[in-house]
Order: structure tokens, then C-alpha cells, then sequence
């Protein structure tokens, strides 16, 4: 589905801030798949997200498969309690003094949904994490809690997911551990994924979309590959600008 489908969703934010930084976007986002929001340091994409959750006060719209959760023009402004969303972090701040099955079981008390606890055992088992929940965090690897921390956020039943930079604290083996559980995650929940991130591979690894920002603006947005193929607005990924290309093979040296 396009990135310009508006029933996933609509931002239009401006925030300004004392210290002389102002986001000021606006973007449609799919209501299937990734759409990963990148760009350098500081130039606003966290800040999108706790705009989106309610937990950074803005002017402007938020609007998530048909339901406004703000319009500050109709003075409609949804506290972040009652916005159905899934929120992980880049640490994945789980209870220390609780097994992963009771911090699982924590987030089913809280949701607001009928359905929380059967959505908890699908994302128990598109995580892969059945055999972790007797363990208490410190027992878990980086890559182990981040998971028990997504199916936390994905038991709540929500209407969107959030991602902040969620594997920024991780190594590279623990990196690759997640990705594939991650991309599983794409495939089997039909709810639109917004997932800040300033790394070129999980870019190419995870998204369908692409919303890039510089100085709290948007600097372009679409799939992946028209973005990163257009020659006009060449993206710097992993330390150098550069454009994605597609190609095919047309004849192959034996040698």
C-alpha cells in the first residue's frame, strides 16, 4: 500500500521549543508495513514520536486508522492513556523484579482491550520468546528483553506501533538476533509501524516506507526505493550520500 494512503494515518506537527529548535512536518503513513522515519541527530525524530503519543504537547493533527487522537484546531487533544499504542523504547525497560511472563501479564491488566490477552499469545509466538518467560530481565541477553519488551507493547492491542530506535543499544550479533523476529512482526500484524532509527541497515533491512527529516523538517518521503533512488535528493546512509539503484543481471562472465 502507498505511503500516501491516509487510512493508516496522518501527522501534521509544529512544536516550538525555547532553545530555538521548531518541527514543523506533516506526512501520511501506510497502514501496512514499516515506515521508517530517518535522519540525522536532532533533526526531530524521536520527537515525533512523543508527539504522535501525547507525551510531548503540539500544535497540529494526529490521526491513526480514521480515529483523531489530536486537532488542535477542533480542540480535540487525547491524553496518551487513552491513545491505543505500542511504545518501545531503545532500552527496553522492562520490571527487574519480575519474570518476562508477569511483566507480559502487567501489560494485559492495563490494556484496555478484550482481546489483549489472545494478542499476547500471538506475539509470544511470532517473538519466539515462549521459552524466556520464566527468566527476569537480567537473566535475558539485550536482544531477549527487546523482545519481551515488543510483545509488551503488541499485547496492549494497539492501533499503531511506535519503535524508537530500538536496537541503537544493541551489538551487532545481537542486532541480527532481532531483525528476522522483526521482520516477522511486519509481515503477520496489519497495523501501521512507525520505527525511528539512524541506521542505513535497518533501513534496507526493515522498511517499506521512508520518511527522512533534517533540522525539524521533512526533506522527502516514499517507498524506500523511490526515495533512495532519487538522484535529486541523494540520503547519506551509513556515512556517505549515495542512491539505491535497481538492476538485473543481463550476462554473466564464466570466469
Amino acid at each position: 500500500m502507498s505511503v500516501q494512503d491516509r487510512e493508516g494515518g496522518f501527522v501534521q506537527l509544529l512544536l516550538k521549543r525555547r532553545e530555538g529548535f521548531i518541527l514543523d512536518v506533516a506526512f501520511p503513513f501506510s497502514t501496512e508495513g514499516i515506515t521508517a522515519i530517518f535522519g540525522p541527530s536532532g533533526s526531530g525524530k524521536t520527537t515525533v514520536l512523543r508527539c504522535i503519543a501525547g507525551l510531548e504537547p503540539s500544535e497540529g493533527v494526529v490521526n491513526v486508522s480514521g480515529q483523531t487522537w489530536q486537532d488542535t484546531g477542533r480542540n480535540i487533544y487525547l491524553p496518551t492513556y487513552e491513545r491505543p499504542l505500542g511504545y518501545v523504547f531503545q532500552e527496553a525497560s522492562l520490571f527487574s523484579h519480575l519474570t518476562a511472563e508477569k511483566n507480559l501479564e502487567y501489560a494485559v491488566k492495563r490494556s484496555r482491550s478484550q482481546n489483549a490477552r489472545k494478542r499476547l499469545e500471538i506475539a509470544i509466538d511470532l517473538l519466539g520468546i515462549s521459552g524466556l518467560l520464566n527468566r527476569k530481565p537480567s537473566e535475558l541477553s539485550g536482544g531477549e528483553r527487546q523482545r519481551v519488551a515488543i510483545a509488551r507493547a503488541v499485547a496492549t492491542e494497539p492501533k499503531i506501533m511506535l519503535f524508537d530506535e530500538p536496537l541503537a543499544a544493541l551489538d551487532f550479533s545481537r542486532k541480527s538476533e532481532i531483525i528476522p523476529w522483526l521482520k516477522r512482526l511486519k509481515s503477520e500484524l496489519k497495523i501501521p509501524m512507525l520505527y525511528v532509527t539512524h541506521s542505513a541497515e535497518e533501513v534496507l533491512s526493515l522498511a517499506d516506507n521512508l520518511v527522512v527529516l533534517e533540522n525539524g523538517k521533512l526533506k522527502t518521503q516514499g517507498t524506500v526505493e523511490e526515495v533512495l533512488s532519487d538522484i535529486k535528493i541523494p540520503i547519506q546512509l551509513g556515512g556517505e550520500t549515495g542512491v539505491l539503484l535497481r538492476g538485473y543481471l543481463k550476462e554473466a562472465d564464466s570466469q
